[in-house]
């Protein structure tokens, strides 16, 4: 069930994200850049969301030999997934701005 989803820090530093502007769709690439997680974190955790329902998926819709790269993955925030981030970030007081949670503040 998705309302039960634990998450670790990074899960959560992963979600807060997601959270900023949650109709933008995001590659795995961009996210690892931006919030400073490596793929054996990154991939694992969106995996995890996108199984729970938190997130969506989908394939770029291009042809990686014209492009001359592999197609991209990306990755939007589902209403389910905003509202169990909301009441995780919450449950952990991890304040917008901060990006880290507040342990016994």
């Amino acid at each position: 069930m998705a309302e039960d989803l634990r998450l670790s820090p990074a899960g959560l530093k992963l979600v807060r994200y997601f959270c900023d502007d949650p109709s933008h769709q995001w590659s795995g690439t961009e996210l690892s850049k931006k919030i400073g997680l490596g793929s054996s974190t990154l991939y694992p955790l969106l995996a995890k969301l996108e199984t729970a329902g938190w997130l969506t998926a989908n394939w770029e819709q291009i042809d990686p030999r014209e492009q001359g790269r592999p197609r991209r993955r990306y990755y939007r925030l589902t209403a389910v997934g905003a509202h169990g981030a909301r009441n995780a970030l919450a449950d952990f007081q991890l304040p917008h701005a901060i990006g880290e949670p507040q342990w016994g503040t």
